[in-house]
């Protein structure tokens, strides 16, 4: 069971539950499961970006091995190029 003393707790919830026409329990039910489903798309969202980066680098034109300045500086001068 839940049971918050909180004021504010207890002012949310109320204001929450009026403006949805529901009971407070209801309301704070919806609250957190609607938390908790923007935290989960918020997350595959973030996997799905990381993925792609990935998929990115992999396919990249970069070396793998050795420097990865090489291409940067002239190799007589040592200039930039």
């Amino acid at each position: 069971m839940l049971n918050i003393k909180d004021p504010e707790a207890h002012r949310l919830a109320a204001e929450l539950a009026a403006v949805e026409g529901t009971t407070m329990t209801g309301a704070v039910t919806q609250a957190l499961r609607d938390a908790l489903a923007e935290r989960h798309r918020q997350r595959t969202v973030t996997e799905d970006v990381l993925r792609g980066l990935i998929a990115a680098a992999r396919s990249s034109r970069a070396p793998a091995d050795g420097d990865v300045f090489a291409d940067l500086y002239d190799k007589h001068t040592g200039l930039p190029r």
